[in-house]
């Protein structure tokens, strides 16, 4: 009896509501806002005397990016 014996479990029909996709949303951008800090704190892992205008152009496209992000709970973005 050489068949192939599938076993499938039962699915379960939960559907996510929308605050709770907000909500697990909400935490992940928590959870990067909190390492993205731990970064910042570490010089972004450069060493501060060897800092060059690479690294300057870097952290300038991160700060425009962060504006926009701003400006869409804001609706300053400054």
């Amino acid at each position: 009896m050489g068949g192939v014996n599938h076993i499938t479990e039962p699915t379960i029909n939960t559907k996510q509501t929308a605050p709770d996709a907000y909500l697990a949303r909400t935490a992940a951008i928590h959870a990067k806002l909190e390492r993205l800090q731990q970064l910042a704190d570490d010089h972004f892992g450069r060493d501060p005397d060897a800092i060059n205008w690479g690294h300057v152009g870097d952290l300038g496209r991160v700060e425009s990016g962060l504006d926009e992000l701003l400006a869409i709970f804001d609706g300053d973005g400054e």
